[in-house]
């Protein structure tokens, strides 16, 4: 049995992230754009948090109540190039 100083010395290992997939298959990551259906409608919006089965999702431009979901990868679609960063530039100061 060990004593309370020997628990403290001990490391804390990080857990793994799960390596999560998109509908087209590449791996998404903590800070990607991802376009994500919400409402009969399509949404853009940012990793946050990546889960064990589900990723946490914020959208871009409108925030407020609701505007962070938990969604399955294989219901998102990674999104990269210009047209993201000029999306991101023009949505981020709505609310």
């Amino acid at each position: 049995m060990l004593t309370d100083f020997e628990r403290q010395r001990r490391p804390i290992m990080a857990k793994e992230l799960p390596e999560h997939r998109d509908q087209l298959g590449r791996v998404i990551n903590m800070g990607d754009c991802v376009a994500y259906p919400q409402s009969n409608s399509l949404v853009i919006g940012v990793v946050r948090k990546i889960n064990p089965k589900m990723i946490g999702v914020r959208r871009i431009g409108k925030n407020g109540w609701g505007s962070e979901k938990n969604k399955y990868p294989i219901d998102c679609v990674k999104l990269e190039g210009p047209e993201v960063t000029m999306f991101i530039i023009k949505n981020a100061g709505e609310r």
